[in-house]
């Protein structure tokens, strides 16, 4: 029976390497089984056969939606299929991310950090029709993460016990996804995994991005930042970690910090 198990791990991993930008000149992005390119003036994200296609046009459907509500983003140009693989075509934004900046200027980081606080703000004051709940998609990431039976079922609970919301919530929001153009305007990118939600849940998440990234200072300082604009407590934010982490333990990407993540998401209370 090992041997199956182990087989059936493998298994993914052989078919992601068929997605294939093969030799491509501009790659600015390679996942297991999908890759982002620079195309001319236009980024093309290439997804292999483990995407189904309902869930790469919903992304683009929810790329649009947040578009529609008036946020500066990579607006979508298109969906289209070449050769065996569905693909998303973006705008291009000319400029730096925010992460590059604040690299290149660390003496500076409390202001970055209030300017990436305010964004998400902003982010946070729309809202949308006909799009998913955060609540709905952590709920199904906490199902397929390899947390105890009893562990899966307390954060079951804690979730449906938070507030659901309908605050627009970027789902990925990091300094690499903010983008400052030459002009000094601020552009978001990648709404892949945008959803209605608690803004409270959003925010535990970037937190636990920056933790993960080794960014731990810039965490704590984000944290603060981002309950003071709210107007909450951190304690608050805090009953999201354990969630959030759970969700995060789900994805493949996160292998590396796979126990770290276990850890987390198994802490019941935070102070």
């Amino acid at each position: 029976m090992k041997k199956k198990t182990e087989t059936k791990k493998c298994a993914p991993k052989a078919t992601a390497k068929k997605v294939v930008v093969k030799k491509a000149a501009n790659v600015l992005l390679e996942r297991t089984d999908k890759v982002v390119t620079k195309d001319k003036d236009s980024v093309l994200k290439i997804f292999g056969p483990s995407y189904k296609v309902s869930a790469i046009l919903n992304e683009a459907m929810n790329e649009a939606r947040a578009a529609e509500t008036g946020l500066p983003v990579a607006k979508v140009l298109e969906v289209l299929k070449i050769r065996d693989h569905w693909c998303i075509r973006r705008e291009w934004i000319e400029g730096k991310t925010l992460a590059e900046t604040m690299a290149g200027d660390k003496k500076n980081l409390m202001r970055y950090l209030k300017e990436f606080v305010a964004i998400q703000c902003e982010i946070f004051s729309k809202t949308s029709e006909r799009m998913g709940n955060l609540a709905d998609k952590l709920d199904k990431q906490i199902s397929a993460s390899a947390l105890p039976k009893e562990t899966r079922y307390d954060l079951h609970m804690r979730l449906q016990s938070m507030p659901r919301g309908k605050a627009l919530c970027h789902g990925d929001f990091n300094p690499t996804n903010v983008i400052i153009t030459p002009n000094g305007d601020w552009r978001v990118i990648d709404w892949s995994h945008v959803r209605l939600g608690d803004p409270l849940a959003d925010v535990a998440r970037t937190y636990l991005l920056f933790w993960l990234s080794g960014h731990v200072a810039a965490a704590e300082k984000y944290m603060a930042l981002a309950c003071e604009a709210l107007k909450v407590k951190i304690s608050d934010v805090q009953k999201y970690l354990p969630i959030v982490a759970a969700a995060e333990s789900s994805k493949e990407q996160s292998a590396k910090n796979h126990e770290l993540l276990l850890h987390w998401a198994s802490v019941v209370d935070y102070e």
